[in-house]
């Protein structure tokens, strides 16, 4: 007789709790969870600064283009382009003045993430650096809206070429800001030492922003000519924005 599966490890009972990338998410999100998808290079930060000029942003895998450019199609929508072509893309600085409308933006990592999250049962709201401080609050807010309430936060991360996940540092420092505003909003004790320690790391930063412009992430953007796009993620709460996934009939999309 096979032996019973050991349930996965969740870091309850904390209320507030992080684990890394979609795995993660599927594995510690449930119904009542609301997950904070924290992708700061670059998906989070886009569709927060894309939702705070109005636009509602339908998250795609980036590995079915095909399928991107049909809902884009369906929906009368902009489909976002790859990086340096001219046209919106997942390049946060390309997105500032879009404005009202329907944008599909695939992403290989912020996006499938956010996904899982909300198969999973979780609500699903997206946190960066231009929003820590609004993310924070809401967050407080469902903890106190129920008792069986939880936050999980989820940094994305990126992959390494064989598809495994590579914890990214703006991630971690980004996950940590999300839960420092946490905490700080509703006194919150009961958060899991890996919450707990992220939230260290963003307070112990001698300069939390500058670390994140000299990750492996950040450097590879400046040095491929993106250096915009890391000053629009590295501008701390510019944005009370807290973009959160819905579905209005026309599939998931992020709305402020």
């Amino acid at each position: 007789m096979p032996s019973p599966r050991r349930p996965l490890p969740d870091q309850r009972p904390a209320r507030v709790r992080l684990e890394w990338g979609a795995g993660g998410a599927s594995a510690l999100a449930g119904v009542g969870t609301l997950a904070v998808v924290v992708d700061v290079l670059s998906f989070s930060t886009a569709v927060t600064v894309a939702c705070a000029g109005g636009t509602v942003v339908h998250p795609y895998p980036l590995r079915d283009p095909a399928g991107a450019a049909a809902l884009a199609a369906r929906l009368g929508a902009t489909l976002a382009a790859r990086r340096g072509d001219g046209r919106v893309s997942l390049s946060p600085a390309s997105l500032r003045g879009l404005g009202p409308g329907r944008l599909v933006l695939p992403s290989p990592n912020g996006a499938t993430v956010s996904l899982a999250a909300a198969a999973a049962g979780a609500g699903v709201v997206l946190g960066c650096l231009r929003n820590a401080a609004a993310v924070g609050r809401a967050a407080a807010e469902h903890l106190a809206a129920d008792a069986s309430h939880d936050v999980l936060v989820v940094p994305a991360g990126e992959r390494w070429p064989d598809g495994s996940l590579r914890p990214a540092l703006e991630d971690l420092l980004g996950a940590g800001a999300v839960v420092t505003a946490l905490v700080g909003a509703a006194g919150e004790s009961t958060t899991s030492p890996e919450a707990a320690a992220a939230a260290t790391l963003w307070r112990s930063a001698p300069d939390p922003v500058d670390a994140v412009r000299r990750s492996t992430s950040g450097r590879e953007l400046v040095d491929a000519g993106w250096g915009d796009d890391v000053r629009t993620a590295t501008a701390l709460d510019a944005d009370a924005c807290v973009p959160r996934l819905a579905d209005d009939g026309a599939g998931p999309a992020f709305r402020p």
